[in-house]
């Protein structure tokens, strides 16, 4: 049951309508929803709405102008097992609101205007030999590495997803691949297996993976849970802009 002070969002309009309020760049992943290709979109009102809620994967992004009493029952009513992602405003108001019943954690975001290096990008991928090989994700892969639980990947994989793999033995280790999906472009998701790590494979999975999508002109992002995800985007040409606050709630 949705709350009762906000409205599901069902038409391109009303999308559009909302873009204004998601301009910040700890938002970026929020624009999935508006573009209207994942997750859903909440507003207080249809045609003129004063702020906005968007839901994908996880993360709960919300932006403008709530009322304190409205923002706390919509927390706990209805979004409390996401991760808030606030704008500034509202994080005064959660931080003041629920204060012990909450974690204040941090991602770290970058601007969506990377400067790469594709030479530099093609020696990374050189350094990965045998045993290891890189290959592309095809539908068949892409059912493995979800029935596996391996990472979440593109949901729709044939008709939107994009990534590569690193495969030993037939068996996957590491893999970059497009998520959370944008008109424009995708965000990138990578993990390698723990015994595998510090081998370069991230960093050639992530160059492959870029390289696909220049070759697609397909635009990069990242938004990193860490700080060594912030040092391998660093070095793949992506452009710090700074930390951010998420809210999870206490059990």
């Amino acid at each position: 049951m949705i709350n009762k002070y906000i409205k599901k969002v069902n038409n391109k309009q009303t999308l559009e309508n909302m873009r204004n309020l998601f301009t910040d760049i700890r938002f970026y992943m929020g624009k999935s929803v508006v573009d209207g290709l994942m997750g859903e979109a909440y507003v207080d009102d249809l045609e003129s709405p004063q702020f906005g809620v968007l839901l994908v994967r996880e993360y709960c992004f919300i932006s403008g102008n709530i009322e304190k009493n409205i923002l706390r029952d919509m927390l706990t009513s209805e979004f409390k097992d996401y991760k808030i992602i606030p704008d500034d405003r509202n994080k005064v108001i959660i931080e003041e609101i629920f204060q012990k019943d909450i974690n204040i954690l941090q991602r770290y975001s970058f601007y969506k205007e990377p400067k790469f290096n594709i030479e530099q990008l093609k020696d990374n991928i050189k350094k990965i030999k045998e045993p290891y090989k890189i290959i592309e994700i095809n539908e068949n892969i892409a059912c493995k590495i979800r029935d596996n639980n391996f990472i979440r990947i593109t949901d729709n994989y044939k008709e939107r997803g994009i990534g590569c793999c690193c495969i030993i033995d037939e068996n996957i280790i590491g893999v970059a691949t497009s998520n959370i999906i944008y008109n424009e472009g995708i965000e990138v998701n990578i993990k390698v297996s723990e015994e595998y790590r510090r081998k370069g494979i991230a960093s050639a999975l992530a160059s492959y993976l870029i390289i696909m999508c220049v070759d697609r002109n397909l635009k990069v992002s990242w938004d990193a849970a860490n700080l060594n995800s912030v040092g391998l985007a660093k070095k793949l040409g992506f452009i710090y802009a700074g930390p951010y606050n998420i809210y999870t709630f206490n059990n």
